[in-house]
């Protein structure tokens, strides 16, 4: 994608941990969009857009048109 170069696919974006290694999840916050991070064992927020994709370092945000896109960091 032009616009997300770095885009990672969907099964590799369900694979997105925290620095520590506990699993993530995205999401918009409502059907307007919005950003949503979460601890995927918990539901608790989780405050950030930091995420590791097998041990790679990407950043999580709201896509242009809604929905969520991961990209690594280059």
């Amino acid at each position: 994608m032009p616009r997300y170069p770095r885009y990672v696919c969907e099964n590799c974006a369900t694979r997105a941990v925290t620095a520590e290694g506990r699993p993530l999840v995205f999401g918009n916050e409502g059907l307007s969009g919005g950003f949503i991070a979460q601890y995927a064992d918990t539901g608790e927020p989780y405050d950030s857009h930091a995420c590791w994709i097998d041990g790679i370092p990407c950043h999580a945000d709201e896509h242009r048109f809604g929905g969520i896109v991961i990209e690594v960091l280059a």
